[in-house]
This record gives C-alpha cells, sequence and structure tokens, in this order.
C-alpha cells in the first residue's frame, strides 16, 4: 500500500493541483479506465432520484446525505473527465456522456416505481456499501499504479470520499428497520 496523503472532505475542483499534470507519465490503460469512470460517476443524479423515491418517506438528513453523496460522486465525474481531457485533448467528455447515458439507464431509474430493486432499504444499504467499498479499492489502486502525480492525488482524493461514502451507509443501513 502507498503512504500518501489522506484528503479530507470537501474539496473542490480547484483544490486539484492541476498544474503537476505530466503528459509523460499517463498510462493509456488507466486512462481508458479513468474515461470510463468520469461518465459512471457524473450519471449520480439518477441514482439520487431513485434513492430519494425508496427513502421518499425518510428523515431530512438521510435525504440531504443522499443528495450530498450525488454532488461529491457527480464531481468525481467532472475531476476524471478533466483530467482525461488533458491526457486525450481529443475526450470529448460531454458527448461521451451523452453516447454512455443514450446507451446505459437502468429500467429502475426510470419506472418511477417507489420499491426496490433490491427488495428493501437494508437491501438497497447493502448494496451501496458492497459498491462504494469497491470503488474506494478501485480508485486506491489506480493512485498506487499511475506515476502521473495529478491522476495521483484525484484517485488519492476519491478513494477517501468512497470510503465515507460506504461509512454514511453503512450508518444510513442500521438505521433501517
Amino acid at each position: 500500500m502507498s503512504a500518501g496523503t489522506v484528503y479530507g472532505p470537501g474539496w473542490t475542483l480547484d483544490d486539484v493541483r492541476w498544474d503537476r499534470f505530466d503528459r509523460t507519465k499517463i498510462a493509456p490503460g488507466l486512462l481508458a479506465a479513468v474515461k470510463a469512470a468520469s461518465l459512471v460517476e457524473f450519471a449520480a443524479p439518477d441514482y439520487v432520484t431513485y434513492l430519494k423515491r425508496i427513502f421518499r418517506n425518510s428523515d431530512a438528513k438521510t435525504i440531504a446525505d443522499i443528495e450530498r453523496w450525488g454532488r461529491e460522486e457527480i464531481q468525481h465525474g467532472l475531476a476524471l473527465g478533466r483530467w482525461a481531457k488533458l491526457a486525450d485533448p481529443s475526450f470529448d467528455f460531454k458527448s461521451a456522456f451523452a453516447r454512455f447515458k443514450a446507451g446505459y439507464t437502468p429500467p429502475h431509474f426510470l419506472s418511477g416505481n417507489a420499491l426496490s430493486v433490491r427488495g428493501s432499504r437494508r437491501g438497497e444499504m447493502i448494496a451501496r456499501c458492497v459498491v462504494e467499498s469497491g470503488t474506494s479499492s478501485f480508485y486506491s489502486a489506480i493512485r498506487d499504479a499511475t506515476e502521473e502525480p495529478v491522476l495521483k492525488e484525484i484517485a488519492a482524493r476519491i478513494a477517501a470520499d468512497e470510503f465515507r461514502h460506504y461509512r454514511l451507509f453503512y450508518e444510513t443501513l442500521q438505521a433501517q428497520d
């Protein structure tokens, strides 16, 4: 495991040290992974809408936590997309996202149904915990694999956020009946 800075919550795109970008340290395989991840992360508003339907009768804090999670996921997509554009100036994030959305929209995001596809709120939170722990590991692996300093920083920031998201969803899980 790589020793390094552990980033706290509340960072913005302006906090990233973009001026440290080093084109000579781009790994093509990681570039493809970052492009894909940028699109998945940026699609968070659909999942936020879905989770708010599932948790529609919850307290205001739960809804606010879901919304904050969504804003942070969008920021992850923007940070990754911006890095991908630096690495590959031909990458058009907006067009790529439009193609992604046209090709991938889970039916339960469109249904308007307030029932969880996982059977319960607890099932939703268990699924979220699995995803968030997996994405924290994914971004930690990118951080450790890359020599490109800006991607290393972005991946470390996102990995820390994803771990906090795991904790958020775990606490939400514990609050369910």
